[in-house]
């Protein structure tokens, strides 16, 4: 057990009157003792001897009382700085995995919102990327080889890989539905065709378009094309 200097002196000091208050008490009951065996009379002076002593006894024991009641209390301050010091690492700790868990909480969201933004990237593949043209009639006798050329393109993410492109065509002012307008691509649709292969092209960096060529050589008539990407990522 460690002490701090001022407690150590003062430890030491009144030890030291203890141990001279005892002695000189046991020292002068002795003399009171042999004066008595001799027949020689007790004075006032030789009777004040041993209540001076208890007196310094006295003394010297509040004095180490005070001392070590201060000992204790230092102890006890060392005790809260202890527990201060704990508490402080305990709301550091709790702390810490309070901000982790945030951290992890942040990430799953990151993650659930990644997950469900892929979940709805597949769905609109699976469903497909749409686009439409309207192309007007020739406007002169002509022919397959002399009728402009359209492309009919649907945007799709760049990182997709096309699945498949079907091809729909029918008149402008056409009620069928487009699911009995589908044709084959380098197929003749009634003076019209879509081209025998589609293409790519980009469209910045998170997209891309995919194309079919489509021509009408018609005189009469102006013609939707439309085309559906399917694909995945």
């Amino acid at each position: 057990m460690d002490f701090s200097d001022p407690i150590t002196a003062a430890l030491i000091g009144a030890s030291a009157t203890v141990l001279t208050a005892l002695v000189q008490l046991r020292y002068s009951w002795r003399r009171e003792l042999k004066d008595r065996e001799r027949g020689q009379p007790i004075t006032k002076k030789t009777r004040r001897g041993p209540f001076m002593a208890v007196f310094v006894l006295m003394i010297a024991a509040a004095a180490g009382g005070f001392f070590f009641s201060q000992y204790v209390i230092s102890l006890r301050y060392e005790d809260r700085d202890s527990l201060r010091a704990e508490l402080q690492m305990q709301l550091a700790m709790i702390s810490d995995s309070a901000t982790r868990l945030e951290e992890a909480r942040l990430s799953e969201r990151d993650e659930v919102e990644a997950s469900v933004l892929r979940v709805e990237a597949m769905r609109r593949g699976e469903e497909g990327a749409a686009a439409s043209v309207v192309v007007g009639p020739c406007k002169s006798p002509c022919g397959e080889q002399g009728a402009a050329r359209v492309a009919v393109c649907a945007r799709v993410p760049a990182a997709a890989t096309v699945k498949e492109v079907q091809l729909y065509t029918r008149f402008e002012d056409s009620q069928q539905p487009w699911a009995d307008s589908r044709v084959p691509a380098g197929q003749d649709a009634g003076q019209a065709k879509f081209l025998e292969k589609p293409f790519e092209r980009p469209d910045g960096d998170a997209a891309k378009q995919v194309c079919q060529g489509f021509v009408n050589w018609s005189g009469e008539k102006a013609r939707l094309a439309r085309i559906l990407v399917k694909y995945s990522l």
